[in-house]
């Protein structure tokens, strides 16, 4: 973190006020652009090929590229509500961690993101790679889950899910699209931007474990004392988990307690 404390000093005087907001809006400018034919959602991707063949503006003009263009009605709305949800995560964790520190999360974002892109194009050279801003939705959502993550979700509308485990099974199903992929570039390329995450999040995740590890050892400790016989006979070695209908009693001998059973001590009284 003290990296991250030194790149958010230095960078301080460019954050950004309402970044997501401001990406956000350039999309939806680029998507009315596509609609009208005035744009090729293709010419905007991040195309490691495209960009050495002399097309750097990609470089910078994927992250004002819609995440996806809607066929349907309901893909517009899901569109309309993926760019929400997007614009409120953003804003809490700017509440959270400030202006400078989400600026910066979001710029790591994007940097691996493209470094990953042309690492994985330099080892799959075969195969064309390409990148679509869809990554910083799913970096903010695991900032978001790790920073809220009893906040509560109603999927479709209808069903309340804590963040932290929608969380799970969005890590879930992208280890399975990351298996899936095709080529190691693809991979490389699929994993570089949440990088990010666990730079930021890496302490608190060791934290977490941490505690984890802290409350099972307990656990198990608290379970064996109460399995643990409270008295037990030095002499027939019954315990009161093992006969509880015996009565045991403690007697000094040589300065020490000794816990004898009822049988014990009735033997020990009959005459001989």
């Amino acid at each position: 973190m003290k990296f991250l404390d030194k790149m958010e000093k230095r960078l301080g005087f460019f954050a950004v006020p309402n970044v997501m907001l401001t990406l956000i809006a350039a999309q939806l400018f680029i998507y009315a652009m596509i609609l009208m034919g005035r744009v090729e959602l293709s010419a905007l991707l991040l195309i490691p090929k495209a960009v050495l063949g002399g097309e750097w503006w990609r470089l910078f003009s994927f992250l004002i590229a819609p995440p996806h263009l809607a066929g349907t009605l309901f893909q517009a709305l899901f569109l309309a509500f993926f760019w929400y949800i997007l614009w409120m995560m953003s804003q809490t964790l700017e509440a959270a961690w400030g202006l400078t520190r989400f600026n910066l999360y979001l710029l790591l974002s994007v940097l691996f993101a493209v470094a990953g892109a042309f690492l994985g194009q330099l080892v799959s050279p075969s195969t064309t790679l390409f990148v679509l801003p869809k990554f910083l939705f799913y970096a903010t959502f695991l900032a978001y889950a790790t920073v809220n993550p009893n906040t509560q979700f109603l999927i479709m509308f209808v069903i309340p899910m804590k963040v932290k485990w929608l969380a799970w099974i969005t890590v879930a199903f992208g280890c399975i699209t990351f298996l899936s992929l095709p080529s190691i570039g693809h991979r490389i390329a699929f994993i570089a931007p949440y990088l990010c995450y666990a730079l930021f999040f890496k302490d608190a995740l060791k934290q977490s474990l941490e505690a984890r590890q802290r409350r099972a050892t307990f656990e198990a400790e608290r379970r064996q004392a109460a399995d643990a016989p409270l008295h037990t006979c030095t002499q027939c070695g019954a315990t009161d988990k093992s006969a509880p209908e015996q009565d045991f009693r403690y007697k000094i001998v040589d300065s020490e307690a000794v816990c004898v059973c009822k049988d014990c001590r009735e033997s020990s009284q009959a005459p001989a």
